[in-house]
């Protein structure tokens, strides 16, 4: 059944890939509210600035504007009674945190880095701001995104690594997922819970879209994995768009 919810609006980037946004923890939020059968009002904001966090997504419902994917989920949860994680015992709910804090910790770094860095990504990115922005300021934002990622991946780690290296690290998360994903539909049996969508929000844009980047190609390859990606995204959203 689902909860209708019209003053709850949902700020996510853009739509791109086929996916109904660009960002791996708006995708993340947008499948658990999608499943958990939360109607929303999805709204385009591409400047994270504007969020209540300096981050993207954020909701606006009811008056507060609540920002950090986590926080948001465990709001709605709270107020409307809703687990999508109801029979885990401690072991497997341990297991499934420690599958999305190493996707959302590690793994978003080198997504970062394939999108902003890497020269497949790059040019992606570089097109899709000239695309949106006037002549005389495109270049100017197009490498001033180029060195602020490269910067705070420096600071956070992955980009001290050379290309090949990360290129590695990445192929090893997606193993680890494969490994452990097997042949079931799902990390833990029949139907996806919160684990499963913060891993879909991170390696389902590598998927999808169309640059031919190290790790990216690499999932794709992998049948599960892509198979994962694919099943979440249809039960989410109909499939990619």
């Amino acid at each position: 059944m689902e909860i209708a919810l019209p003053d709850l609006r949902v700020f996510t980037f853009s739509a791109d890939w086929g996916l109904p946004t660009t960002g791996p923890f708006a995708l993340k939020l947008l499948s658990w509210m999608r499943l958990a059968g939360i109607a929303y009002e999805q709204v385009y904001q591409d400047d994270s600035r504007k969020g209540p966090l300096g981050k993207s997504p954020w909701i606006e419902h009811r008056g507060r504007r609540i920002g950090d994917s986590d926080v948001i989920i465990r709001y709605l949860a709270g107020t409307f009674g809703i687990s999508l994680d109801d029979g885990l015992d401690a072991r497997d709910r341990a297991i499934g945190d420690a599958f999305k804090t190493s996707f959302e910790e590690r793994f978003h770094q080198i997504l970062e880095w394939e999108l902003f860095v890497h020269p497949a990504g790059a040019a992606y990115i570089d097109g899709q701001v000239r695309a949106k922005l006037p002549p005389l300021v495109r270049g100017v934002v197009a490498a001033s995104l180029k060195r602020h990622f490269a910067r705070q991946l420096h600071a956070r780690g992955i980009a001290r690594h050379p290309p090949a290296t990360i290129a590695d690290l990445g192929r090893a998360q997606i193993d680890m997922l494969s490994g452990f994903l097997g042949d079931r539909p799902f990390l833990f049996g029949e139907r996806p819970l919160l684990p499963d969508l913060a891993v879909f929000g991170q390696v389902a844009p590598l998927v999808f879209w169309p640059m031919q980047t190290p790790v990216a190609q690499y999932a794709r390859s992998v049948p599960n994995v892509r198979a994962l990606m694919q099943r979440i995204a249809e039960l989410s959203f109909g499939g990619p768009q």
